[in-house]
């Protein structure tokens, strides 16, 4: 000190206490300094005083100032209310922070379950020479593990931030590892059964928030709503920029866990990018799955839970007095309840099962705990502003970041095969005195994949030789089925609509109601579907003319549609009086004649005739119904094969090979189902030693082998009364021709060089002695076994008889020649028939 500074004033002697202050006596000396001390309440751990303020100083002030001394000494004082106040001395926690080298740890550790996870969630959904890298783990860690980490650093270092403004020192988010993912990478667990898809548990605090000391409950409010509006901001950004960076298609090799936005997101999507935004979902940027993270996790911690943001932030608004009132803690478990409900919580074990299984516990156990968090000057209260300013913001977070029912889902669909959905029925009208109709086929792909479709009309369907048929392919015709119809690629999720139009040929009658066969492809698999076509009328012819065998009678019926039972005129024009002869040939079934009226539409009509070669004159093929004309076809007669038990032997003979009506290459199946579409199928073969015998009854279908000469002959059985079939379009399920199977003796008819296994459909007529074709009337029956076969000669009608130039009743075995001319009659028939083991040889005449 220099000689001119002034000398110091004379110091004051301070007293001193004999004895030793107690540290209760210590801080209420302190207290005593800034408040008027009334008396001590009680406890000696943790010690309160009852006090008033001096005189106009304000009690929350002078907390402030009290805390900034007691600060020093490790303590820190509570302001409650009371008859005035009441300040408890609390003393400052220790050693709450965690150290550095834990929480690199945890970050480390959590950096490499987020890598795990993103590798997982982006498996199989990435473009070629993936998003940002070729490694799948260097991809995850770029695009899914970096943002989340950042974001939640940058979530940590704000709310560290508003912290301090307040006066308050908090620690960082410690993110807390979810190390299970490693069993999904790994491919221990399907992806069906993974419901935590982050590979980030939590992300708390420490230390932890609650255990902080809070000057008051702004402070308290505005670091708890921190995070989430960071995490939810963020999160929104990520979900923009990801689904723009989100390419139209991704060609993904396997399902996918799909995150579904939040609703902010959603209605964006909608509005900017259309209802097609989903399917983007299945193979989306990794940012859209930061994103997903980020709202998700915001929102949840919104929730008024004990520990969570949303609870601290609830008593920062209303104070630990109501916040952990009985009744609130009862309501917020009733709302959990009802939207555990409404999202579907209890439906077996899902996203929100887990949720409830944390939050649950958390609120019945500390609801009602009014000590956390610590609140030094609750009774300052909070202004209205801030409540005001706390609840919308709150509120913004939950509406930006409510996520869905479903907020993550396995795409399940993602390889399914297109659809289509085709109108299986069509009216059609008269137009300009033309009669047309079309038939929309709609093909969804409900697929993440491209798929290509194709679809064709049965070109093979004789019902459609009377219709002409165009496609309205609308561009739609890059594939097809056999360069006709419509066919492309679509995307996924997305549908197109194609038209066949058809128009009716026939210029003066009605279409009759036709059902064809209308092939789709689909995974390069055919598939047929049926569609019908009816005429826009009352009463309708609704089937082509077909022999119906009952009571051993065979009759040439059709059936009737329509929406009126009302009474019809039934006629066959061109029958009537189309040959001038005496004997009645054929009339309708319960009738007399070809003409008919019945008081109400019947199911069918029926024509009866003499014999079944009258039963296929062309002059039935129209029918008149009511004014009307339709032409229903032309049917053929059933065909039979009269098949031995030890059934028919297959030579590389002409004579005693397939016969004309059956041919190697061709399909013949006894499944009595339709024939396979674009089937390959191999044939029988021969075995290494012993007959070579095809039982139909054992190998249902199967190619027909070729027997050429040099190879084995072959036997094949037909179980007695099956029905067969032989295919010989690839492209359709109709069969060229069905037979049933009779047990008889193996007899082969030749004529005019033309084998025929099966000879119950064979038949010959005559007008006025001319025969339809030259030297109809001469045929050989050729008998392959050793034994004879009877043959039974049957005359029939009124005129004058067949000549029987050469004949046998009995078939030995090889050739058996016949021949027969027909009489000058008007009109002659012959067919063959086997009744009980005899062939029956009819020859009618009528006159």
């Amino acid at each position: 000190m220099s000689d001119d500074a002034p000398a110091s004033p004379e110091l004051q002697p301070m007293e001193a206490h004999k004895d030793i202050w107690s540290q209760h006596e210590l801080l209420q000396t302190i207290l005593s300094r800034h408040f008027n001390v009334h008396g001590v309440i009680g406890g000696t751990v943790l010690p309160a005083w009852n006090v008033t303020t001096k005189g106009d100083d304000d009690a929350h002030q002078q907390l402030v100032v009290l805390n900034d001394h007691l600060l020093k000494l490790g303590w820190v004082a509570k302001l409650l209310i009371d008859e005035p106040w009441v300040i408890q001395i609390l003393p400052i926690p220790e050693r709450q922070f965690p150290s550095n080298g834990f929480q690199r740890l945890m970050w480390i550790i959590t950096a490499l379950t987020l890598t795990l996870a993103g590798a997982y969630w982006m498996k199989g959904a990435t473009p070629e020479g993936g998003w940002f890298s070729d490694s799948s783990l260097i991809d995850a860690f770029i695009g899914y593990t970096l943002p989340v980490l950042a974001s939640v650093f940058i979530a940590s270092h704000i709310q560290r931030y508003i912290a301090g403004r307040y006066g308050m020192r908090v620690g960082h988010i410690v993110p807390v590892p979810e190390p299970s993912i490693a069993l999904w990478s790994l491919g221990a667990l399907p992806k069906s059964m993974l419901i935590w898809p982050f590979g980030l548990f939590l992300i708390p605090t420490l230390p932890r928030m609650d255990a902080r000391l809070w000057p008051d409950r702004k402070a308290l409010g505005w670091s708890a709503v921190s995070v989430p509006a960071t995490l939810v901001s963020l999160g929104m950004l990520f979900w923009g920029v990801g689904l723009w960076l989100t390419p139209d298609f991704v060609s993904i090799t396997s399902e996918q866990n799909m995150a579904y936005p939040p609703l902010a997101v959603e209605l964006m999507s909608q509005l900017m990018l259309g209802d097609g935004y989903e399917q983007l979902l299945v193979w989306a940027h990794p940012f859209v799955h930061v994103g997903a993270l980020l709202t998700f996790f915001g929102c949840l911690s919104m929730l008024p839970i004990p520990t969570f943001p949303g609870g601290r932030l609830m008593v920062a608004r209303a104070g630990h007095g109501e916040a952990r009132s009985g009744s609130n803690q009862i309501f917020i478990f009733l709302l959990l309840l009802a939207f555990a409900w409404m999202f579907d919580a209890f439906n077996g074990l899902n996203i929100w099962l887990l949720v409830l299984s944390m939050v649950v516990p958390l609120l019945l156990f500390m609801g009602s705990d009014r000590r956390t968090p610590i609140v030094l000057d609750e009774p300052k209260g909070l202004e209205l502003s801030s409540i005001k300013n706390m609840g919308l913001v709150a509120l913004a977070i939950v509406i930006l970041a409510l996520p869905q029912q479903i907020p993550f889902a396995v795409d399940e669909d993602w390889d399914q095969e297109v659809s289509y959905s085709i109108d299986d029925f069509g009216k059609a009208v008269l137009h300009n005195g033309t009669w047309s109709t079309e038939v929309s086929i709609t093909v969804q792909n409900p697929s993440s994949l491209e798929r290509s479709w194709a679809v064709l009309e049965d070109r093979y369907d004789t019902n459609l030789n009377a219709w002409t048929a165009a496609w309205d392919c609308d561009g739609e015709d890059s594939i097809s089925i056999a360069e006709g119809g419509c066919g492309g690629v679509l995307p996924p999720n997305t549908q197109t609509t194609v038209v066949l139009n058809l128009t009716w040929i026939g210029a003066a009658d009605a279409p009759v109601a036709t059902t064809f066969g209308m092939l789709t492809a689909s995974l390069s698999t055919l598939n047929v579907e049926s569609i019908t076509i009816q005429p826009d009328l009352d009463v309708f012819v609704a089937s082509m003319w077909s022999f119906v065998e009952e009571n051993g009678e065979l009759k040439r019926c059709l059936s009737f549609g329509g929406i009126s039972d009302s009474s019809i005129n039934a006629s066959l024009p061109h029958a009537v009086d189309s040959f001038e002869i005496d004997a009645r040939l054929h009339w309708i079934e319960g009738h007399d004649s070809l003409n008919a009226s019945f008081d109400e539409r019947p199911e069918r009509l029926c024509i009866r005739g003499l014999d079944p070669v009258l039963l296929q004159a062309s002059t039935l093929d129209e029918v008149l119904i009511d004014g009307v004309r339709f032409h229903a076809g032309s049917p053929t007669l059933p065909m039979t094969a009269v098949v031995p038990e030890s059934g028919w032997k297959i030579t590389p003979s002409p004579t005693t090979g397939w016969g004309f009506e059956l041919g190697a290459g061709t399909i013949m199946s006894a499944t009595g189902e339709a024939c396979p579409l674009n089937a390959t199928l191999a044939t029988p073969l021969p075995p290494a030693s012993g007959d070579w015998i095809w039982d139909l009854d054992v190998r249902e279908i199967s190619s027909i082998p070729s027997i050429a000469n040099g190879t084995q002959n072959l036997t094949i059985q037909m179980p007695d009364g099956s029905t067969v079939v032989v295919c010989s379009e690839p492209l359709s399920p109709l069969p060229r021709l069905n037979f049933t199977v009779e047990e008889g003796p193996e007899v082969i008819l030749i004529r005019s060089n033309v084998v025929h296994r099966m000879w119950s459909n064979v038949w010959m007529a005559a007008t006025n002695g001319t025969m339809l074709t030259p030297d109809g009337g001469a045929f050989n029956l050729y008998n392959p076994s050793n034994s004879t076969v009877a043959v039974q000669l049957n005359f029939e009608g009124n005129g004058a008889q067949w000549s029987d130039i050469s004949s046998t009743s009995q078939l030995q075995p090889g050739d058996n020649f016949f021949e027969f001319e027909p009489s000058q009659s008007a009109l002659s028939t012959m067919w063959f028939e086997h009744v009980e083991g005899q062939i029956v040889i009819h020859l009618g005449s009528y006159v």
